[in-house]
C-alpha cells in the first residue's frame, strides 16, 4: 500500500512540473532539435524567470555551441529569448550577467583609453573556485591570466589588439566551454 501511495505522489508531483522544467519546455520551442538540446547553468532570478545555456545537434548530428537564453516568467507560464551571438540585451537585462562590466565598457571614454580588449570571465555561479576555473581554461587551450581589480581577483583572456578579435574568442568560449564572459577594454596592471 506504501509503495502505491508513493507512486500516486509521485505522478501528482509530475504533473506540476517546476518553473525550470516549464521554462526549459519554453526554451525547446525554439530550438530546430530539441530532442538533443543539452542545458547547463540553469538558474532562477529573484523575479522568478530562468536564465541558463543550452545547446543542440546540428543537421550532422554535431553539437553546436552553446547559447545564453532567459525564459521571462508570464501569467501564462515562460517566454523564451535565446541569445543567437551573445549580445541580446533583453538576456542580459533579465540575467543580469555582466552588466556593471557591459555598461562600464559602452562610454567613449573607456573605447578611448583601452589597451586592447580582454575577455573577463563573468564572477557567478559558473565561476567555482578561482584555480578551478582557470585550469579549466588551460586544460582546453584558452590561456587565461588572473588580475586584482577594484579589489576582486578577475580571471580574463588576453589582451587582444581589437574589439572583434575579443568577441570572437569570447563567441568560442561560450560554445566550447559553455563559460559566460563579456569583452572590457584591458586594464593594463
Amino acid at each position: 500500500m506504501r509503495k502505491l501511495m508513493a507512486v500516486g505522489a509521485v505522478l501528482m508531483l509530475a504533473g506540476c512540473g517546476s518553473a525550470v522544467e516549464e521554462s526549459a519546455k519554453a526554451v525547446l520551442l525554439h530550438l530546430d532539435n530539441p530532442k538533443t538540446a543539452r542545458f547547463t547553468n540553469v538558474r532562477t532570478t529573484p523575479k522568478g524567470d530562468v536564465c541558463g545555456q543550452v545547446r543542440q545537434k546540428d543537421a550532422s548530428g554535431k553539437f553546436e555551441g552553446y547559447r545564453n537564453y532567459a525564459a521571462i516568467k508570464t501569467e501564462d507560464g515562460f517566454t523564451a529569448v535565446i541569445d543567437e551571438d551573445g549580445n541580446n540585451p533583453k538576456v542580459r537585462q533579465v540575467c543580469g550577467e555582466g552588466q556593471e562590466v557591459a555598461q562600464a565598457t559602452d562610454t567613449p571614454a573607456a573605447v578611448e583609453s583601452a589597451s586592447g580588449w580582454e575577455v573577463q570571465i563573468v564572477a557567478g555561479a559558473n565561476m567555482g573556485a578561482l584555480s578551478d576555473m582557470t585550469s579549466r581554461l588551460i586544460e582546453n587551450g584558452f590561456i587565461a591570466s588572473v588580475a586584482d581589480r577594484d579589489g576582486k581577483q578577475t580571471v580574463f583572456l588576453g589582451p587582444f589588439k581589437t574589439r572583434d578579435e575579443a568577441e570572437q574568442k569570447r563567441a568560442q568560449l561560450l560554445a566550447a566551454q559553455g563559460i559566460k564572459s563579456v569583452v572590457a577594454p584591458h586594464q593594463a596592471n
